[in-house]
């Protein structure tokens, strides 16, 4: 169905083609309203394990953004095969496709920027202290990248269905994008993961099972005070573990790597192949949560002596606490004497810790 074209940022899309009988041209919409509602489907499911935190950071309410234009998009193919009598479909079908992906191309790069913004003047990365204000700028800011991505697409989209001549075929075609944001922020992403775990390969193995028995420990003790530091609690609270453990960095890098390693791994495939799709076919809220969930493990790895393990994290995909747990050698049922066991300067400075439940 997709014609590649040139280059890996540009393609061609079938709309009609015209065979030895041009009075009975084959009209390629209905398969395009196959692929879209297939992708709106995808989304929806990408959307059910995001549900928890989705409307607590920009890139959540980006990706709501995005879903709901994906319907959209679906109703116009929809209305363009209804109304083919009236409307040529090789007109209405390029006017859609060329904007459609042109608009959803550009946009990864503003969510991107705006996305680390967020992130780093996030209160704690807890989306338990995310306040309406807040909800509101990201409303903003929503409106604003969506009518940048339009006012530059309408000056610079061609929208003109090409005939060209194929075996013997009469074929009309529209020129559309790939998002290169998404195709390279995906490998770039899936070469530096991959290096990482080949440098610690040896230990990899050990640590994801300590992981896996940290991760049944599910209920965390303790809430701390807002202005808690954490820089010095891996060294009060270590559980009696031998071997050693991965820095935090490193075991951050393994719980994303968990979660996101077949996606990677498909991009990876996909570069290597040279498989391209168009912006407005890709599951874009797929690289939405991979990106999101990239974001926020920088941000907690940056902010770490001062977040801790015992915030709501804006992601509903890695368990960052668990791998905080590793790294620091701990469990998330702390010692009930941590307190006792902090220095006396640090407790001064500090409310101490509240017990809110301990798990037997």
């Amino acid at each position: 169905m997709f014609n590649l074209h040139s280059s890996s940022a540009n393609m061609m899309a079938v709309i009609l083609s015209k065979g030895m009988n041009e009075n009975f041209p084959h009209d390629e919409t209905l398969q395009y309203l196959l692929i879209l509602c297939t992708k709106v489907a995808l989304n929806t499911f990408v959307l059910s394990f995001w549900r928890h935190s989705i409307l607590k950071s920009l890139l959540g309410l980006c990706s709501v953004s995005i879903y709901m234009a994906d319907v959209l998009l679906v109703c116009a193919v929809s209305s363009a095969w209804l109304f083919k009598e009236h409307i040529p479909t090789s007109t209405s079908m390029c006017f859609i496709l060329a904007h459609g992906s042109a608009v959803y191309a550009l946009l990864p790069l503003f969510i991107l920027i705006a996305g680390a913004f967020d992130y780093a003047s996030y209160p704690n990365l807890d989306i338990t202290r995310s306040s309406r204000s807040r909800l509101v700028s990201y409303c903003i800011t929503v409106v604003f990248m969506w009518a940048s991505a339009f006012v530059f697409t309408y000056h610079y989209t061609d929208t003109q269905p090409i005939e060209i001549y194929k075996d013997k075929l009469i074929v009309q075609v529209c020129p559309v994008h790939e998002s290169n944001v998404v195709f390279q922020f995906s490998l770039q992403i899936s070469i530096a993961v991959g290096l990482i775990l080949l440098l610690h390969f040896k230990k990899l193995i050990g640590w994801i099972s300590r992981a896996n028995k940290l991760a049944e420990l599910t209920n965390t003790v303790f809430v701390p005070d807002q202005d808690f530091t954490y820089s010095h609690f891996g060294e009060y609270g270590k559980s009696d573990i031998q071997e050693s453990s991965p820095p935090l960095f490193v075991s951050l890098t393994i719980g994303f790597a968990v979660n996101w390693v077949p996606y990677l791994l498909m991009c990876l495939a996909c570069a290597l192949v040279g498989f391209v799709v168009p912006s407005y076919a890709s599951v874009n809220l797929l690289w939405m949560a991979c990106a999101n969930s990239a974001l926020v493990g920088i941000a907690f790895w940056f902010r770490s002596d001062r977040i801790g393990p015992y915030s709501k994290l804006p992601d509903d995909a890695c368990f960052w606490n668990t791998y905080w747990h590793l790294s620091k050698e701990t469990s998330p049922t702390v010692d009930s004497g941590l307190d006792t066991k902090l220095p006396t300067k640090l407790i001064k400075s500090t409310t101490p810790f509240q017990q809110v439940s301990r798990l037997v």
